[in-house]
């Protein structure tokens, strides 16, 4: 490529010497006379931010196996490049001179990648014609033996191109069980042209910001829009580079949704999962790696796929995977489902698909033998709190649900209920919960009445009555801060706004325990109230004596650390804040306003 005039010498001879270019190209001639100045300063910056052929890029680490001993990595290259590895440094905070005698390298198994579908005319780049073709290769490595609760550096390429360096911290072999860990859970990005990437990148940033100690990123699948014969490869390209920096530094989980099923498999090649349900299992996923577990701290997650739910038998292999992870780690205290397609909703969109029901109708009974405390779903793009649920009765379990709030009187897009808040005992049912969606897109929810309309269709009698906690429309996209310890998981979702501002929009709290369901002892089961007293300008703590308080503000960021029933808030700003009151093993929670 050869640009005439004043960048000839800048930025042409720069992509020479950077072996960017050759002579043997194919050469463009441009003259800078014929543009306008800022037109030509566009095309020189952007050619300035041109990547070799041989740079990796839709780089990303995923859980596979063990997480105290593994991490797996996956990224794209062009399709001239038919080799990559991984390079490892036990190192926190490793330079490129580190990497040049690397403490573990592992050659990537690398495959051709033909013919994607790159772009549909729904994505708006311009220049390119819909349904162009592309073709790639994937590389994967997995890095086994590594040392428990050790943070390491990594990048991934050859000789003729590497990445940035990236950063993981493998988990710990024994862990605070009263400190727990946490991980940010998102679904549903997705997006399909610039202004949605940009949307979805902002949420995880967001999140990324408010959860920096996070162990790993849950997506609940739709990563993207286009699915199909005709998706759209361009797509992938942009979640993974407008979001490229938290893919270094951060595992991934993905489970795959409706959007992101596709006959050449483009979901499966770019990330790294356990594949061992489709080695083992009589009937397989026709998506690779979409069905898989881990185990982190004291919980046991399995991802689930129920994409391929019209194969005879699927249902019956899921089972019989599900019961031998819980079979393997029963001494594990939490269970934990997550997929995409809603078991239960309250969406105009997905309450009375017919796959809904089948899936319920069969996944229901497993749910109750194998005793799954949470599922966390996908597909609805609403905020729904439901349960904990009977899967044999479909009706909510009793006693289970205490310390809901009534803050609105209900009946409105942003809060159907008007509850919000929450102490949720799981000893019983399951409690399933979607946090909306975070990208762009939203959907509706239903009211009471479309609901018993809807009956001959869902089939669940008073579907209403199962959600027992906030439910509604956050109209802005979200993500949650989910913390997992020995006694509880406390669950707080945010809204991230233009500005890439979060906003507290609900917390709650799950526990497990025989005969009671708030997580106090019965000679405690008075009421504990945390209230704003306005008049002498305090938080007032009642019903317990807390050994330490910690309040947050809207936003997550710790306000201050107090000791005692009251907190003098003459020197606060305006605005909600959390108050923590903790005693013991056990912790209150309740949202006050400062005006």
């Amino acid at each position: 490529m050869k640009i005439s005039n004043t960048i000839k010498s800048g930025v042409v001879v720069a992509f020479l010497s950077a072996g960017m270019l050759s002579a043997s190209a194919q050469e463009i001639s441009l003259n800078q006379d014929n543009y306008t100045v800022p037109s030509w300063t566009r095309l020189t910056r952007l050619m300035a931010e041109m990547q070799s052929a041989s740079q990796p890029y839709s780089i990303n680490m995923t859980l596979n196996g063990d997480p105290t001993t593994r991490m797996a990595f996956a990224w794209f290259t062009n399709s001239s490049v038919k080799t990559g590895k991984v390079q490892i440094v036990l190192k926190a905070d490793a330079s490129v001179e580190d990497f040049s005698k690397p403490d573990i390298t592992i050659d990537a198994v690398s495959a051709d990648v033909k013919d994607l579908n790159y772009v549909t005319s729904k994505n708006g780049v311009e220049g390119i014609e819909a349904n162009t073709k592309r073709s790639y290769t994937s590389h994967k490595a997995l890095a086994k033996d590594l040392k428990p609760g050790t943070t390491y550096s990594f990048r991934v390429g050859n000789e003729e191109g590497w990445s940035e360096i990236g950063h993981f911290t493998t988990a710990a072999e024994s862990y605070d069980k009263k400190e727990g860990f946490s991980f940010i859970y998102i679904t549903d990005t997705q997006a399909q042209n610039d202004g949605m990437f940009d949307v979805s990148q902002k949420t995880a940033h967001a999140a990324q910001k408010m959860v920096p100690d996070a162990k790993f990123v849950l997506v609940n699948g739709d990563l993207v829009e286009t699915s199909g014969a005709n998706n759209s490869e361009w797509e992938y390209e942009q979640w993974f580079s407008t979001m490229q920096d938290i893919w270094m530094n951060y595992p991934l989980v993905v489970a795959q949704g409706n959007h992101d099923t596709s006959s050449n498999s483009n979901f499966a090649w770019h990330f790294n999962t356990d594949n061992t349900f489709n080695t083992t299992s009589a009937v397989p996923t026709t998506m690779e790696g979409t069905v898989y577990s881990f185990v982190q701290g004291d919980a046991l997650f399995m991802v689930i796929n129920y994409e391929d739910y019209k194969k005879e038998g699927y249902f019956d292999a899921l089972a019989d995977w599900m019961r031998k992870q819980v079979e393997e780690h029963k001494d594990v205290k939490w269970r934990i489902a997550t997929f995409h397609k809603n078991m239960f909703t309250g969406s105009q969109s997905h309450q009375s698909d017919s796959d809904g029901r089948l899936v319920r109708e069969n996944m229901l009974p497993v749910f109750n033998e194998l005793h799954i405390d949470v599922a966390l779903q996908g597909h609805d793009h609403i905020y729904e709190v439901i349960g904990p649920v009977n899967n044999l009765t479909k009706t909510l379990v009793d006693g289970a649900v205490e310390e809901v709030e009534t803050v609105v009187p209900g009946g409105v897009r942003e809060n159907m209920t008007g509850k919000q808040g929450g102490v949720f005992n799981v000893n019983e049912g399951t409690l399933y919960f979607l946090n909306n969606s975070a990208g762009k897109k939203k959907y509706e929810p239903r009211d009471e009445q479309a609901m018993i309309d809807a009956y001959s269709a869902h089939g669940v009698d008073n579907y209403w009555g199962l959600f027992s906690g906030k439910f509604g429309q956050t109209g802005e996209p979200t993500f949650s801060d989910v913390t997992v310890t020995a006694d509880t998981i406390f669950v707080s979702t945010y809204t991230v706004n233009d500005a890439g501002s979060a906003t507290l929009f609900d917390s709650f709290k799950i526990i497990k325990e025989e005969g009671s369901s708030t997580g106090v002892s019965k000679a405690e089961t008075s009421p504990v109230r945390i209230y704003n007293d306005s008049d002498n300008k305090q938080i007032v703590i009642k019903g317990v004596e807390p050994e330490s308080v910690e309040v947050y503000s809207s936003n997550g960021a710790l306000a201050g650390r107090y000791i005692g029933t009251t907190i003098a808030t003459n020197a606060m700003g305006s605005g909600l804040y959390i108050v923590k009151a903790i005693r013991g093993n056990k912790s209150y929670y309740g949202k006050v306003i400062v005006e």
